[in-house]
């Protein structure tokens, strides 16, 4: 193996590789990236069993080849790489020589035959979506996914197909059992997921990470306990969850007793302020609406008291409830609209949040008991 690389193409490879390799792994192989020179370029591999990625790099290869590296090794020597070539050539015992400019390395490998293969897969059916609108529905509903518990049916991502006034919408719901946020985005294709399957949660993180900069559109596959998502190059293959997702829209509330209008960046402002004193185990805020405003309070036992006023516009009787502050916060993160709804109803009733005038995002938020 004999090829030359742009030393930003090579990081590019390397970086996509990190969230996915296991770095503490009892198996050494899968703390490796494979990485194969042919005729079109370079192909690199690195799974943790669960999560496959594939991706393919614009590379000058004189001699094909392949081998098996330390991922994190390899990702820090090509981050301190002076110049813009790349020169790796495999040598003797499986070892690579990595040269650019005046500075040389000299990095282990590993057979590329002890490499576990690329899972085989064959897909019921393809969808197509823009990647802008995949990043917004991940990012909208990823937070509330559960990131470990024993309720199975909470750990993953659940897609829905919906009909809406603009067309066929991709779903995507997440939920904790204390907070529920989903998102949806339009799609061609046909969303062929079984019913009792979940997209896991990490592997949903590492898809937002790889397309952060990607403009064109993402292909989606299902298959048998399996996923396949496809964009420029990439193939990213992920196993399944198995498990019930609850019926999420039996737990929406359909009608509510107050309104509130606010200010998305006033109301971020003034929560992430009085949200200091808010260190108890459910970070709660006390939520006070009226129709002069809302009055923010929190309270550190020995240390002291947060009060915050905020402007609204509010149609409904005064309510005070409470709220863990880090779950509204996650919220209003994601919004970009100005103006933010809150539908509420009683004082322990699940509350609604919705970017104002926009249909393709909702957010339940379960308030708690105050003392």
């Amino acid at each position: 193996m004999d090829f030359l690389i742009q030393r930003d193409e090579l990081i590019r490879a390397l970086s996509r590789v990190q969230g996915i390799v296991e770095k503490r792994s009892t198996t050494p192989i899968l703390s490796t990236v494979l990485m194969q020179a042919h005729e079109g370029g370079l192909r690199v591999t690195a799974t943790d069993k669960a999560m496959t990625y594939v991706g393919n790099f614009v590379a000058n290869v004189n001699i094909p080849g392949e081998v098996a590296v330390d991922a994190a090794h390899a990702f820090q020597v090509a981050k301190v790489l002076p110049s813009d070539v790349v020169a790796l050539q495999l040598g003797e015992n499986q070892r690579v020589d990595v040269r650019c400019g005046k500075s040389y390395y000299k990095l282990a490998g590993q057979a590329a035959g002890d490499f576990p293969p690329v899972p085989s897969f064959e897909a019921s059916g393809w969808l197509s979506l823009q990647a802008a609108d995949l990043r917004r529905i991940i990012d909208q509903t990823w937070f509330s996914i559960a990131p470990d518990d024993n309720r199975y049916g909470l750990n993953g991502a659940h897609l829905d197909a919906v009909e809406s006034p603009a067309g066929p919408m991709l779903r995507m719901v997440g939920t904790d059992g204390n907070r529920l946020s989903w998102a949806q985005a339009p799609y061609t294709g046909n969303l062929a997921i079984g019913r009792r399957m979940l997209l896991p949660r990490k592997p949903l993180q590492e898809v937002r990470k790889m397309i952060d900069s990607f403009s064109g559109v993402v292909e989606i596959g299902f298959g048998e306990r399996a996923a396949v998502v496809r964009f420029e190059g990439t193939t990213v293959h992920m196993r399944l969850l198995e498990a019930e997702f609850p019926n999420y829209k039996e737990v929406l509330p359909t009608s509510f007793k107050r309104r509130v209008v606010v200010d998305r960046d006033v109301f971020v402002d003034s929560l992430r302020r009085v949200s200091i004193f808010a260190t108890d185990g459910a970070h709660s805020v006390r939520f006070a609406f009226g129709a002069d405003g809302l009055v923010l309070t929190a309270r550190k036992l020995d240390v002291g008291d947060s009060r915050e006023e905020v402007p609204l516009d509010f149609a409904g009787e005064p309510i005070v409830m409470g709220f863990n502050a880090r779950f509204i916060q996650e919220v209003l993160n994601v919004l970009t609209a100005t103006r933010v709804t809150l539908e509420l109803g009683d004082t322990l009733s699940p509350c609604i949040l919705r970017p104002m005038d926009d249909e393709n995002a909702l957010f339940v938020v379960m308030p708690v008991r105050l003392d």
